[in-house]
């Protein structure tokens, strides 16, 4: 019942949502897609899974404890004797004796009973040892607990560790670049709302002025002071910005839901920004370049570090394998028959320590292993530095292209004003009877395409600076 309600929360939560326009700030935007996405549930989970890959290495430097057990059935039983042996003087089994040596055969006819008493004493003797040395292995039973602990392995582990914790460090830098990323999509995808809706209330005011022009072009073709030229001409504006608005509204409903996919929200929300007001200002107070700051910001570079980490760390694992391994180890065996004192058939158990002591003396692989290792550590070393190099242009030529954009939204603003001049001009000489409704179209046709313009303008900045933000690492 608890799920049922939840689920029926939500899904009335989001229709309270797509009835109604939601505001929205640009850090809400982000913060909701940070959350919602699947891409960060999943580096979530690499960053759980390194973290617990680099504990299990750790868990190596301690000591590892095991316990064995089994349990064998045996059809027979075990005899230390033979049923027939060789001896000296000739062969004894469990059925008598047989002398054969040549001198016991010579002094035979001067002792004839002598032979029979012997050969059934020394009978009995065997068959009474090789009852007694049967032993009862049908069921044997043996149980071990041991403890292992490494002393020196050629740092091994050592380097395995520092591979894992780098390893964990990489999963967490990309998680933080698709961070990066993800904010990077939500800004471009936020001030794309804002300036197609920017486009659209234009195309909504210049549509308005159009149609009063039509309003005055009909009441003065009416009192035979416009042509029927006039009036197509009007009449032909009015559809084209009819057509203009059509495709803001349209490009704003598609650019919505392109913001709504990004944070999560269903596609038919209706989102609103709250940021309309800031599109043309820039954001950027300080655009001075510290390099040392970029590098350790950037996750390109951290992430190539810590590959190098990794690589150096590869080069003292392969070079483990020339080196020797010592390992001591404790052992508890019990078993059942008993070892200690004959073949018993109850447990018995003893301890036993050792050190074992491997030492590699003809190992041409491992040599050339070595070599590898160190050439590919070199190369992601040279990777490093270059894209260094290629990361301090891409931030000189981002800042390059913010200054370009707000000379270039300055220069727009300029040119909306002078056309705002011109339309003021052109109506009230319009309404003089000083200008035909052609001029004054062209006038404002001209103070359309020049507010278009800025908007272009701010949206470009705002793209440029996204963009100066990624390159210089502000958006972690």
């Amino acid at each position: 019942m608890k799920r049922l309600f939840l689920i029926a929360s939500a899904i009335g939560l989001s229709c309270a949502m797509c009835a109604q326009p939601v505001v929205l700030s640009l850090d809400s935007c982000r913060n909701m897609a940070l959350h919602s996405t699947l891409k960060s549930q999943i580096d979530n989970e690499n960053v759980s899974a390194a973290k617990y890959a680099r504990q299990a290495v750790t868990a190596r430097f301690f000591p590892q404890v095991n316990a064995n057990g089994a349990y064998i059935w045996n059809s027979r039983h075990v005899y230390a004797l033979p049923r027939t042996m060789d001896m000296w003087f000739g062969t004894v089994g469990l059925d008598g004796a047989t002398f054969n040596n040549p001198y016991i055969q010579a002094i035979e006819p001067y002792m004839p009973n002598t032979k029979q008493f012997v050969d059934r004493i020394v009978g009995d003797t065997y068959s009474d040892l090789y009852r007694q040395f049967d032993f009862d292995m049908t069921h044997v039973m043996v149980g071990q607990v041991g403890v292992v602990q490494p002393i020196y392995v050629g740092g091994r582990i050592i380097f395995t560790h520092k591979m894992a914790r780098s390893l964990e460090r990489i999963t967490q830098i990309k998680a933080r670049k698709n961070q990066t990323d993800i904010k990077v999509e939500v800004e471009e995808a936020y001030w794309r709302v804002v300036s197609v809706q920017e486009k659209k209330k234009l195309a909504e005011q210049y549509m308005h002025l159009i149609q009063q022009l039509e309003q005055e072009v009909l009441l003065a073709q009416e009192e035979g002071m416009a042509t029927s030229a006039e009036v197509l001409q009007v009449k032909m504006a009015l559809s084209e910005a009819e057509s203009t608005l059509a495709q803001a509204e349209n490009g704003l409903s598609l650019s919505k839901m392109a913001l709504c996919q990004v944070t999560g929200l269903p596609l038919n929300t209706d989102i609103r920004p709250s940021d309309s007001g800031q599109l043309d200002s820039i954001s950027l107070n300080d655009m001075s370049l510290d390099l040392q700051q970029i590098r350790s910001h950037r996750e390109e570079l951290q992430l190539l570090g810590e590959l190098n980490n990794v690589a150096k760390s590869s080069v003292g694992l392969a070079a483990a394998g020339l080196q020797p391994n010592i390992v001591a180890s404790a052992n508890y065996v019990i078993t059942n028959p008993s070892v200690a004192d004959g073949f018993k058939n109850n447990f018995e158990g003893f301890f036993s320590a050792g050190v074992a002591v491997n030492i590699p003396i003809a190992h041409a692989s491992d040599i050339l292993a070595v070599r590898a290792a160190r050439h590919k550590a070199k190369t992601v070393e040279l990777q490093l530095e270059e894209a260094q190099e290629k990361i301090e242009l891409q931030a000189t030529q981002s800042a390059q292209k913010v200054n370009e954009a707000a000379h270039q939204l300055t220069r727009a603003k300029t040119a909306l004003k002078h056309s705002e001049e011109i339309l003021r001009y052109a109506q009230d000489s319009y309404a003089e009877g000083m200008l035909t409704a052609t001029d004054l179209m062209k006038a404002q046709t001209a103070w359309h395409k020049a507010y278009s313009e800025k908007i272009d303008a701010a949206i470009a900045l705002r793209m440029a600076e996204v963009t100066y933000k990624k390159h210089t690492g502000q958006l972690q």
